[in-house]
């Protein structure tokens, strides 16, 4: 296993969501009521890693992992690295392939 190991990454982070909210949306298909899909907003913890290593080729370089609370403290291991931890916020609006608004439920009529 590598030192990312039970690390989530930045991109693998809003991957998931966008895959919850496409089967959110799949699974409502049979709804009545429908509900537009506004803003998101996504807070996470992030470190921020610069690192100088070189394992199996790799060049050392900056890195985001998504962390815990309190992960901050956790140890840092071995090899010269800085690591910095950020709250980030970030606002997602999802939106169709053609600019629409991302609609849940039917497009039947409530009868």
């Amino acid at each position: 296993m590598g030192e990312s190991a039970g690390r989530i990454g930045l991109q693998e982070t809003i991957a998931a969501l966008r895959k919850e909210l496409v089967e959110s949306i799949v699974a409502s298909q049979t709804e009545g009521l429908r509900f537009e899909v506004g803003e998101i907003t996504m807070e996470f913890h992030i470190e921020v890693e610069r690192s100088t290593e070189i394992k199996g080729g790799a060049k050392g370089g900056i890195k985001f992992w998504v962390v815990e609370l309190g992960a901050a403290e956790l140890g840092a291991g071995a090899g010269a690295k800085d690591k910095t931890i950020h709250k980030v916020t970030i606002p997602l609006k999802p939106v169709r392939y053609d600019g629409q608004p991302v609609l849940t439920g039917s497009n039947k009529t409530i009868e």
